[in-house]
């Protein structure tokens, strides 16, 4: 009998909430738009129900687990808490203490005084429970102190004064499916970490340099320890294996609007790639979908991951080396639009579009991501750059700074057309004013039509001809690289550019690009000309 009692007391005392246990993160992804992909794993030992509590909180729709889990609830579980004292509540506090206090005699000098705290005056008499503290002393008086005076207090009953409080934190509840067991492992989208790449170029004699890449990492979440971490230079769209479907925290969306990172669910496989694209260095169940539905991607395997909350850290990614080329790059844009319109006619900012530029062929098995790039001489310091992305076996031209000792000059005008017949079967109308859809004749067909409408609006053939001009002031050679885009045909030009097209469909002037490759010697000055036919909106 005795011992029934006891166990029904014992019974009495359990928590009535689930268990809560911890899940500590075992692997995560972290990509460039500061989002991750963390894995939880979580040992339940036998409990059908139970709760964590973290500090990761899941993007809409993000939130997966092992098919083990019949069911996730959000919930709101309660904790206790120790909090500081408010110093205004001393009598409370010290409450038949022994205290010294601290007061401001008004004189800029502190007394002390030391006896036992009262609580002479109740809560309702407002004006003196909040302004006078009661003080009883060691020769029988009772001091009433202004609140005000006093400065500190001294106990050594309470070294710290504090409270315990009630309080809610956010947790999840899982509910395990029927006849199931072992450990639980669940996947989410978060923002609690973050890293940012850093490039380090050092050029060195005959032409050399190494390629340093670093990785700099930030938690804002939970303590992380000895976690498998890859970082993405990209946002890759997600596919998960093995896991139940996502559960969406309720929301309201407007009309349109979808939640981000959007994610594609399907079979996935194993997939781990170290630094310099090797063997897999491990399992995985994440993987990438396929390439080319996200923009750039570029996995960093760093290895195991230890980082508290609040913690920062900058980890090399590698180092390899190769051979580079200096030379000033001139970039001169379309001056109009496909269809003729928009003409440009300050011709003097592209004069001052030259860039010093390092060339170079990515030296990694793995890409170069955009990021910040020191280049340094040695231990000085030459330019601090933004990167853009380089592939594997890509050559790269990186400008480092604006190039004031090769002068340019650039003039365009209009021309007679050098294409005869053109027009001939473009234009529409010749006679905007005619309702016929053309008024051309068989005389205006076998003649060059310099003219005419489409979809009522007035066109005309013409060519563009131009000069510019290159004028080296170093001592020593240097090697120049002009590229020109322009909208319409090739007609003519000097020293003989290499032609790209960059855009020839569905437009009434295709996207044309011209590349001169100049080595000028000591004060040299270079002439090219070019000329090509467009068809101009008036």
């Amino acid at each position: 009998m005795r011992f029934g009692k006891l166990f029904l007391l014992s019974f009495a005392i359990l928590p009535l909430g689930a268990a809560e246990i911890p899940a500590p993160a075992t692997e995560v992804m972290i990509f460039r738009n500061n989002n991750a992909l963390i894995r939880y794993q979580a040992d339940p030992k036998g409990a059908a129900v139970f709760t964590v509590a973290g500090n990761f909180s899941p993007l809409e729709g993000t939130l997966w687990c092992s098919p083990n889990v019949k069911q996730i609830r959000k919930t709101l579980t309660e904790i206790s808490r120790k909090v500081p004292v408010p110093f205004s509540d001393i009598t409370a506090t010290y409450k038949n203490q022994r205290v010294t206090l601290r007061l401001n005699a008004g004189n800029g000098k502190i007394e002390k005084v030391t006896g036992t705290i009262l609580d002479l005056f109740k809560k309702e008499q407002t004006d003196y429970w909040n302004q006078i503290v009661a003080l009883k002393c060691a020769d029988g008086r009772i001091l009433a102190i202004q609140r005000n005076q006093i400065t500190g207090v001294e106990s050594a009953a309470l070294k710290a004064a504090e409270r315990t409080v009630k309080d809610t934190k956010q947790a999840w509840e899982f509910t395990m499916a029927p006849k199931a067991g072992g450990k639980v492992t669940f996947d989410c989208i978060s923002k609690t970490l973050g890293w940012t790449p850093a490039l380090k170029m050092t050029l060195l004699p005959e032409h050399k340099f190494t390629l340093s890449r670093a990785a700099a990492v930030v938690n804002n979440g939970d303590d992380l320890k000895n976690v498998k971490c890859i970082l993405w230079a990209g946002t890759p769209t997600i596919e998960n294996a093995g896991r139940i479907s996502p559960m969406a925290i309720v929301k309201y969306l407007p009309p349109g609007h979808s939640p981000q990172p959007r994610a594609v669910f399907a079979k996935a496989k194993a997939y781990h790639l170290n630094v310099d694209g090797g063997a897999p260095a491990s399992n995985s169940e994440w993987t990438p979908a396929a390439p080319g539905l996200t923009g750039n991607m570029a996995p960093f395997d760093i290895g195991l991951l230890s980082l508290k909350k609040g913690e920062a850290l900058v980890r090399s990614l590698g180092s390899a080396s190769g051979t580079y080329e200096n030379l000033v790059r001139w970039q001169i844009p379309a001056r109009q639009g496909d269809n003729g319109t928009r003409v440009w006619k300050n011709y003097g900012s592209y004069t001052d579009n030259l860039k010093e530029c390092l060339r170079f062929v990515n030296p990694f098995k793995t890409a170069v991501p955009n990021a910040p790039v020191e280049i340094c001489d040695g231990t000085k310091v030459l330019a601090q750059i933004k990167g853009t992305w380089v592939n594997p076996g890509e050559k790269a031209t990186w400008e480092v700074t604006s190039c004031h000792d090769v002068k340019a000059t650039f003039v365009e005008q209009e021309a007679p057309s050098t294409i005869k017949n053109r027009g001939t079967e473009i234009f529409q109308r010749l006679d905007y004013g005619s309702g016929k859809s053309s008024m051309r004749s068989a005389k205006d067909k076998a003649a060059s039509v310099k003219g005419g409408y489409i979809n009522g609006i007035y066109y005309r053939v013409t060519d563009i001809k131009g000069r510019m001009e290159l004028k080296n002031f170093r001592k020593s050679p240097v090697k120049v690289v002009v590229e020109m885009e322009y909208f319409g045909l090739f007609v003519s030009a000097s020293g003989k550019p290499e032609k790209a097209a960059l855009n020839h469909f569905g437009s009434l002037n295709p996207k044309n690009k011209l590349i001169w490759t100049l080595l000028l010697k000591p004060g040299e000055t270079r002439k090219l000309d070019f000329r090509y036919n467009i068809i101009l909106n008036r």
